[in-house]
């Protein structure tokens, strides 16, 4: 499979991300797969950040290691990032006189990399163009290194900002005009070797980063990022309230669904804290509107008592839960799998819940509306859980299915005949099938019941005796044993030709891999590049984390070579999981906890 990656790197605030999303725009438009990784610190501007771009006409979904063009809004990304430039590639930078180390010079000499000057403040005083049209400079200037035509960027400057007027968009095609007149005037003394371009010759298109061909199958496809593409999903499941505190990397989810507020109707609360934005969240619930929350760790922690209030007044609730390192602040940007033992055992006392993780743009949009089935169904919390990988990665996704998303409000009675005739008792009867019972709304033409945090009878009354105690935690924890039921098996993956395909058999295999979340990519990728990819390799991707289903991992690994365990954790959470469900013990782990995910390059090592 031939990629291209491309990394921007600067300061937060200097338009690193813009240059990022527009070439991944207009590639899209032509015809790539794209994937867009960001890096960056905890700081408002500043600082070190980078916006890294892998480009496709294949099916790609994660990030390497090294990259073919690397572009420099300033001098750290010069000093930090140069060894990452791969044979033949290019720098781009806007320092000017900036000279190299001697180990970095004869490194970059050694691999044949190409540096490029780019004086962005005196092409723009030339144009008298404003400073943020820089971005569109640079962006001329990489698009014409990728060997693409300039006409193709103007079509995207005139749909992103035709709203603005004839002005506007004169002075952006005039940058993009001067980018690209730029590389035809460069010294091949101090930029690229002596013959690429220079003296007023054109820039040979066998000296650009030549793309592989174009698939006319992406132009139709979306650009989306997993925070958005989870916004999209709790609207097609029907939620009509969100409520949540910036937190990251929750907090691009919230700003999204924010807004689309006027758009969608739907009722956003950025709360004061994360307690009660999940006491908001359970309110509503109770009251009978769809409503979820989300945060990152820390935030999660401060909502586990309404966890366990959710379960005991068996009230279906739907809490997102965002990871990134850990403990305490941890690393606030970075990405990590650290949670996912605080997912199944938060919140004091043992009861009913179920925890999902989803992997991509896909899961984001499909498993909400599970998730609020799965909680009105079976009247107890459920957790879904994203990562800071997924929430801002940048995905090339299908167009979603727009058809209304199945709604499963369980025994939640609202027919008036049927309402009269239920009694107190049946609100919590430990005799209910699955344990579950009838629910009705506060304000209902029925029977009475108290919803309260103390241990009840089957009317919601204070109840401590030991008959009541036993009878009720029994019957809500029959859910665990009716959501089980319902939870499908891991999905085992294979590659073939080149394609991802799901396997219904389970089949021998050389090379087992086991992970969950946003793995699934980097995975996937990573076996189409192995020596044994095809029949005999496979990948299991877990999306239902508790309860957790073990029998087809067990028959897959009887008949497995070797299985190794991927995860971004120290412990390998999940090994922990499967082996407290009963499962086998995965002795081989690849374990990565530096706020990084995994690289398709790293992995691939790793493996092999």
């Amino acid at each position: 499979m031939t990629r291209i990656s491309l990394k921007v790197t600067g300061a937060q605030g200097q338009g690193v991300n813009s240059v990022g999303e527009m070439c991944a725009k207009g590639l899209k438009r032509i015809g790539y797969c794209v994937f867009g990784y960001r890096e960056y610190m905890s700081l408002i501007k500043g600082g070190h950040s980078s916006y890294q771009l892998d480009i496709s006409s294949e099916w790609i979904e994660s990030t390497e290691t090294e990259v073919d063009m690397l572009v420099c809004f300033n001098h750290h990304g010069l000093e930090r990032n140069a060894c990452e430039v791969k044979k033949g590639g290019i720098i781009l930078h806007q320092t000017p006189q900036w000279k190299f180390s001697k180990e970095q010079q004869k490194f970059l000499d050694d691999r044949g990399v190409r540096t490029v000057y780019l004086p962005s403040e005196d092409v723009l005083k030339k144009l008298k163009a404003k400073p943020i049209l820089g971005n569109v400079l640079v962006t001329s200037v990489v698009w014409a290194l990728l060997g693409r035509k300039a006409e193709e960027l103007q079509e995207l400057v005139q749909e992103q900002f035709g709203h603005k007027g004839e002005k506007v968009i004169e002075m952006n095609f005039k940058c993009i005009e001067e980018g690209f007149a730029f590389l035809e005037t460069i010294d091949p003394s101090t930029s690229l070797p002596t013959g690429q371009a220079g003296s007023g010759g054109k820039l040979k298109m066998e000296n650009c980063l030549l793309l592989p061909k174009p698939n006319a199958d992406w132009k139709n496809h979306l650009l989306i990022t997993g925070s958005e593409a989870m916004g999209l999903g709790l609207i097609h499941a029907g939620c009509r309230m969100y409520c949540g505190y910036p937190m990251t990397p929750s907090s691009p989810l919230l700003s999204y669904i924010a807004g689309m507020q006027n758009k969608t109707g739907m009722i956003i609360k950025q709360a004061e804290d994360e307690i009660t934005a999940a006491q908001m969240m359970s309110g509503a619930m109770h009251m009978g509107t769809r409503a979820a929350t989300g945060t990152s760790g820390g935030g999660f922690d401060l909502m586990t008592e309404t966890l366990s209030l959710d379960a005991i007044i068996e009230n279906p609730s739907v809490f997102i839960l965002a990871q990134r390192p850990g403990p305490a602040t941890g690393l606030p940007t970075w990405t990590a799998q650290g949670d996912l033992l605080l997912a199944i055992g938060s919140s004091h006392g043992e009861f009913a819940r179920c925890v999902m993780a989803v992997a991509d743009a896909q899961d984001c949009f499909d498993l909400m509306p599970e998730a609020f089935n799965i909680a009105e169904r079976y009247q107890t919390p459920v957790i879904v859980m994203t990562d800071k990988q997924i929430a801002e990665a940048l995905f090339t996704q299908a167009p979603y299915d727009q058809k209304k998303a199945k709604v499963d409000r369980g025994l939640l009675i609202t027919n008036p005949k049927e309402l009269k005739k239920l009694k107190s008792t049946d609100r919590y009867d430990p005799d209910a099938k699955d344990g579950i019972s009838p629910r009705w709304l506060p304000g209902a033409e029925a029977a009475t019941y108290c919803a309260q945090g103390d241990e009840h009878s089957p009317d919601g009354s204070v109840d401590e005796t030991a008959k009541n105690a036993v009878e009720q935690m029994e019957k809500r924890m029959k859910k665990m044993k009716a959501i089980e039921r319902e939870t499908p098996e891991p999905m085992l993956w294979r590659v073939q030709n080149g394609k991802c395909k799901e396997e219904k058999a389970d089949v021998e295999l050389d090379l087992l891999v086991v992970s969950w979340g946003s793995n699934k990519g980097v995975i996937l990728d990573t076996l189409k590049g192995h020596k044994g990819q095809g029949p005999k390799t496979g990948y299991l991707h877990y999306t239902y984390m508790w309860p957790m289903k073990t029998e087809r991992l067990k028959k897959l690994m009887a008949k497995a070579k070797r299985t190794v365990l991927v995860e971004c954790n120290h412990s390998g959470q999940l090994g922990m999981v499967i082996q407290m469900a009963g499962g086998p013990a995965i002795t081989e782990k690849i374990l990565k906890y530096d706020g990084r995910p995994f690289f398709v390059d790293e992995l691939l090592s790793k493996l092999s």
